[in-house]
């Protein structure tokens, strides 16, 4: 882009085209943002999310650091400003906030990239709409989860290689960033690289840029030791604790994700169709037919102009949809949103192309000889139409300010528990509202002191049975066998589930609200 440059190196106008578009971006996931705590569009994760930010501790692999120092100061921050708001709420906030912050990036990007053309500014408008209300982005946006924040990062770095600003001073931090909250953030860097060699030619050789990225990856790293400080803490171990990572092994275990490893490459040939389906079907759902379709035309038109551009595409985009695909686990299409911003980017490219063919078939047909110049306010406004339709449609399937489901389950466990309870739960929405209940709100141990939560899936590593052993010191037997922990406390303490398992007989449960009972252990 052209003109003056403000104080930061970008003309003074650059902020009005991220600023306008990002706080009506914060604006609409807000509206749309879950009111308290929720299991939707995959989000079970938030509650632990949340415990491990209240109770300064380590969440699931590979323990997010970045993101756990963040939420922890954005509810320091939340709850100064309005001490009644709830912790859920305040977590969803975070979400929308980093998501509306990358549709504004989205836009700047695309107005940069298409700087040459008077009509510029409204294809990036285009490009942020579609970001904004493509299902992958507006379905983490309005939940506590980490992919508002891995946008938002993975936003930047595209627009850092696109538009030619990788300087030091942008890609050290950014790098450092990226790395410290979401390992798949890695998959990215090759067509970074490739782009920062590629793109600005003798002013960043490879050599160079392969050192800024070391640089920032090493920073990033030092980031990890805040999971060893919390994980020891002088005070005690904090109850969400992933890996126990006080030592190299517990470090190596959750930083390394090795929970997850049967996940990756556990595919059956006769699934790789089905995997290669789903991606397709991602793609082409996130900005209809049409959508991706003008995609499509975008990206030929990198290929024949600009054929850098199109192999910084396809590095892009192959690493993370292999990925995706090879990951076996239902919510894996998650993965694929930098390949969707990517996606509307070109979208923006392809109606460019659109425009253009329209204006020059009016310049020579007498048919259409009143729409030269007037194809790109036509077209740009039924897109933009389009997409506020599009919004329409899509806000009762992704929208959540109704959604009170997992916020009703805690309230009937509270109901029901009753003070040193054995609580024996295995999946993670019911486990995860459960620790948040415990160890973020606190309403559960208010109302039930003394609750012992033990989770069923995990207690088959050593690490999880010696921070129980550290948490629960007064309770018998626990870290032993289930029969042993069972028959020590059924005497002395009522013993819930919060689904038939098999380490006790079906005919021994009773259902008491959402958890079942065991009838054998002391009266309620």
């Amino acid at each position: 882009m052209t003109g003056r440059q403000g104080r930061w190196g970008f003309p003074p106008e650059i902020w009005l085209h991220f600023g306008v578009p990002t706080g009506l971006a914060v604006l609409f996931y807000a509206l749309a943002a879950a009111p308290d705590l929720t299991w939707a569009h995959h989000g079970a994760d938030g509650g632990e999310l949340l415990a491990a930010a209240v109770s300064n501790g380590v969440p699931h692999p590979p323990g997010y650091p970045l993101y756990i120092l963040l939420l922890q100061g954005w509810l320091a921050l939340g709850q100064g400003l309005c001490p009644g708001c709830g912790l859920a709420w305040l977590g969803n906030l975070l979400s929308a906030v980093c998501a509306g912050l990358s549709v504004g990036v989205t836009v700047v990007t695309v107005r940069q990239l298409l700087a040459e053309r008077s009509d510029g500014s409204w294809l990036a408008w285009v490009a942020g709409g579609a970001w904004a209300i493509s299902p992958l982005l507006w379905s983490q946006a309005v939940i506590t989860e980490v992919y508002g924040l891995h946008a938002l990062l993975m936003a930047l770095l595209g627009w850092a290689t696109l538009t030619g600003h990788h300087r030091a001073r942008y890609l050290i931090p950014l790098v450092a960033l990226g790395v410290a909250h979401h390992l798949t953030f890695l998959l990215l860097l090759p067509a970074a690289l490739y782009g920062w060699w590629r793109f600005r030619p003798g002013e960043s050789a490879p050599g160079v840029s392969l050192q800024v990225l070391v640089m920032g990856g090493l920073l990033g790293a030092l980031l990890y030791l805040r999971i060893p400080l919390a994980a020891g803490a002088a005070g005690g171990p904090p109850p969400v604790n992933w890996g126990y990572a006080d030592n190299w092994s517990g470090f190596w275990w959750l930083v390394s994700g090795a929970a997850y490893r049967s996940y990756l490459l556990d595919m059956p040939l006769s699934g790789l169709l089905g995997r290669l389906a789903t991606w397709a079907y991602t793609l082409t759902s996130q900005f209809t037919p049409l959508g991706l379709a003008l995609a499509l035309v975008g990206l030929a038109q990198w290929d024949q102009r600009w054929p850098e551009g199109r192999t910084f595409g396809l590095l892009w985009m192959l690493p993370v949809s292999l990925y995706a695909m090879a990951y076996n686990t239902v919510d894996s299409d998650i993965y694929l949103l930098p390949v969707i911003w990517l996606e509307a980017i070109w979208l923006a490219r392809g109606l460019a192309v659109a425009i253009d063919w329209v204006n020059n078939r009016a310049e020579k047909t007498g048919y259409l000889r009143r729409l030269p110049g007037r194809a790109a306010s036509w077209l740009v406004g039924l897109c933009l139409a389009g997409l506020v339709a599009l919004a329409g449609v899509r806000w009762p399937a992704l929208a959540l300010r109704q959604d009170w489901a997992a916020v009703y389950y805690l309230h009937q466990v509270q109901a029901v528990l009753t003070p040193q309870s054995l609580v024996i739960s295995n999946g993670d929405a019911e486990t995860f509202a459960l620790w948040y209940g415990a160890w973020a709100s606190g309403e559960l141990l208010q109302n039930a002191p003394d609750v012992v939560l033990v989770n069923y899936a995990l207690y088959q590593y050593p690490w999880y049975r010696r921070l129980l052993q550290d948490l629960y010191p007064d309770v018998p037997a626990l870290g032993q066998s289930w029969d042993t922990l069972l028959t020590a406390n059924r005497p002395i303490r009522a013993i819930y589930f919060s689904e038939p398992l098999p380490i006790v007989p079906e005919d021994t449960l009773a259902a008491r609200g959402p958890l079942w009972w065991d009838v054998t252990s002391r009266a309620e």
